[in-house]
């Protein structure tokens, strides 16, 4: 690996996120959310500065994958082929934008305790706060609290519970490790970390690249 070498949660603070993640397990994967529609008014107008906002997430998110997939050098998982990330409607687009980002920022901080390297953990901590930048501002434009349920912290979610949300959308690993890691620390197991934050940034980079022509372009 190459650059990126050189707690508990207070109980109330459990049930808003993990709501709002499970609100699509209770149907199946995140990909559900496609056809739903969520409690809240609806999303904003689409206004030239959220077309901005858009891309500009769309930029990160493929900067993820280029920084991850550096960092983890020879051991970087291959992309996965993904399916139904195209979404027709902006309505849809918003939703499943919003669920995503809400899920990557709970993966983090969710997979934070078990990194080992001191280096590692500050590199995924700066992609984690970007993620939560992103969630914020589709929470905006959707019409809710920024951070969904108005909480004060955010709240963990465990490898299974992410893959229940989002590993609907994955079709094949193309060989890859399992989207997953243990919650032993161990300098392998930062290698098993990383591999499953990339997947999930291949995913959110995915999702936005198949998506910018017609919703933001």
């Amino acid at each position: 690996m190459s650059d990126l070498l050189s707690s508990s949660q207070p109980a109330h603070s459990l049930s808003g996120r993990r709501s709002f993640l499970k609100s699509g397990l209770a149907l199946g994967p995140l990909a559900l959310l496609a056809g739903t529609q969520s409690a809240h008014a609806g999303p904003v107008a689409f206004l030239p500065s959220a077309k901005a906002v858009f891309r500009t997430i769309r930029e990160h998110e493929n900067d993820h994958v280029d920084y991850l997939v550096a960092a983890l050098g020879g051991a970087a998982r291959p992309k996965p082929t993904f399916t139904g990330l195209f979404q027709v409607s902006y309505t849809n687009f918003v939703n499943i934008a919003q669920a995503l980002e809400n899920t990557g920022v709970g993966a983090y901080l969710g997979a934070a305790p078990a990194i080992n390297n001191p280096a590692i953990l500050a590199a995924a901590g700066s992609i984690m706060t970007i993620e939560a930048r992103h969630a914020g501002a589709v929470n905006f434009f959707q019409g809710d609290p920024v951070t969904v349920a108005n909480e004060s912290f955010e709240t963990a979610f465990t490898a299974d519970e992410v893959v229940a949300a989002a590993g609907g959308f994955i079709a094949n690993l193309n060989g890859g490790p399992p989207v997953t890691y243990s919650t032993t620390p161990s300098d392998s197991n930062d290698i098993d970390i990383l591999n499953f934050a990339l997947a999930l940034e291949y995913l959110e980079a995915e999702f936005y690249n198949v998506n910018a022509k017609k919703h933001f372009a």
